[in-house]
């Protein structure tokens, strides 16, 4: 966790809030990353906390479990995007009014997460965070992936006349109306789902707002391989062409 980015959490916020936040984490084989970054979310408020796992072979849901996650298994099948519907799904289960999500490979960083929320209440239903325009540790995104990024959010964003850079993103903050209104129409079952979620956000009338946040090298091994960032790509242009 070598990054550190100088923000401040407010704590008025966090002592309103944290009882209404639930923060959703989708997981995959973390076990490198999981308990290190659970630790860092609950020092920064986040006191509800879901990891959904996506069937891993390591230790992840037991390291998540002893630093104090609530961990289910996906049950809409594999791939993040069935990870994250299913932590959807969870959250309309419950009464909290607010859904985060991260990556659970201690890439983002909890405290610019919670920066995001007080957005939900003032001036948007979803905030999601621009890697691209926050500090990133050095070699954390490759010059391709910074390249793709800002090519399909441009693009995407176009297609609403607005300007993105980011909406591969892994932060996301969404208020309860947004998720009600979108999460029946999700169908992505990978790495295609937070353009899916964009999308659909932004057609259902959706405040989308972006603010910059950081970015750190992952801890562990990718999933994204070559083949994986072609999928998305083909998504990228089906979603384009929705």
């Amino acid at each position: 966790m070598a990054l550190s980015m100088g923000l401040i959490v407010p704590q008025v916020i966090l002592q309103k809030r944290d009882s209404e936040i639930l923060l959703l984490i989708p997981t995959l084989n973390e076990e490198a990353a999981i308990e290190a970054l659970l630790i860092e979310a609950h020092s920064v408020g986040f006191s509800n906390i879901l990891v959904v796992d996506g069937f891993s072979s390591d230790r992840t849901a037991e390291l998540a479990e002893q630093a104090g996650a609530r961990v289910v298994l996906q049950e809409i099948g594999n791939g993040k995007g069935c990870g994250v519907r299913s932590g959807m799904k969870e959250f309309l289960k419950g009464a909290w009014d607010t859904l985060c999500i991260i990556d659970g490979d201690g890439t983002n960083l909890p405290s610019d997460l919670m920066r995001l929320v007080p957005h939900v209440e003032s001036d948007a239903d979803v905030v999601l965070g621009s890697r691209t325009r926050g500090r990133r540790e050095k070699n954390a995104m490759d010059t391709l992936t910074i390249a793709s990024n800002l090519t399909v959010s441009f693009l995407l964003g176009a297609k609403f006349g607005r300007l993105f850079t980011d909406v591969q993103t892994g932060y996301w903050v969404f208020a309860r109306r947004a998720i009600e209104r979108i999460y029946p129409k999700i169908r992505s079952r990978g790495f295609e789902i937070e353009m899916e979620i964009f999308v659909k956000a932004m057609k259902a009338g959706l405040r989308v707002r972006e603010l910059p946040v950081g970015f750190r090298k992952r801890i562990g091994f990718t999933k994204f391989s070559f083949m994986l960032r072609m999928r998305n790509l083909y998504y990228a242009f089906r979603f384009l062409a929705s």
